[in-house]
């Protein structure tokens, strides 16, 4: 092998190595297989007449724990307006990540909600879900407790 050649290879080499190093240290090989609890949150929205339109009313909300791979973990989405927006509160703090969907009229309506912080178990937690207007105001709320 040419002086040049040799050059390239080490020089190749080090490079693959400098990105193994670096892949290495942004992803932990064990977190393909760790979960975290996340709240899942179901809402039907009605609307309901005012005035000469109608309103939002959010009939039921329903709200479990399930857990969910990190790699996969749902964290702050941008805003939706309108939307459908899910906050949860323990000892009177957001512990969510920001989360909307798209409020699009009557129907039912999904959404995962990830944990910035994981009360310890068997937690009382609020989750409060409400309808947005396309200006950020809240135009309809609904709240259930769950336990984490």
């Amino acid at each position: 092998m040419t002086e040049k050649g040799l050059k390239h290879a080490v020089f190749v080499a080090s490079l693959i190595m400098l990105l193994a190093v670096s892949v290495h240290g942004c992803t932990d090989a064990g977190d393909v297989f760790k979960t975290k609890k996340a709240v899942q949150v179901s809402a039907t929205i009605d609307e309901v007449p005012l005035g000469n339109g109608t309103i939002p009313q959010i009939m039921t909300v329903n709200a479990s724990t399930r857990e969910i791979n990190l790699l996969k973990y749902p964290k702050d989405v941008p805003p939706n307006l309108p939307g459908m927006y899910v906050h949860v509160i323990y000892t009177s703090h957001r512990i969510d990540y920001w989360s909307s969907v798209p409020y699009t009229g009557p129907g039912d309506y999904e959404i995962t909600v990830g944990l910035r912080a994981v009360p310890p178990d068997r937690s009382d937690v609020r989750v409060i879900v409400t309808v947005n207007n396309e200006d950020g105001d809240r135009i309809a709320m609904n709240t259930t407790n769950i336990v984490i």
